[in-house]
């Protein structure tokens, strides 16, 4: 990416393998997605995996907390 930046199909594949990262850690960005990485290489896999039961966890429709409907009503004194 940095050798030929202006190429599309250098950045086409580089953003591709940046979204793949960012699904494998399960992170939303790219930078926290590779600081994961790095992160799950440097430490022993049951150490990692005890940090990332200490992380809340998502609802089945991949949101915190309740759905927005639900939430709004709970906001607005329903």
């Amino acid at each position: 990416m940095l050798a030929a930046p202006a190429d599309h199909t250098v950045r086409a594949t580089f953003e591709d393998a940046g979204y793949t990262l960012c699904v494998l850690m399960g992170k939303r960005c790219a930078r926290e997605a590779a600081d994961a990485a790095e992160r799950y290489l440097r430490i022993p896999l049951a150490a990692y995996l005890r940090e990332q039961d200490e992380r809340p966890h998502l609802t089945a429709t991949g949101r915190r907390g309740p759905p927005r409907s639900r939430r709004w009503r709970f906001l607005a004194g329903r």
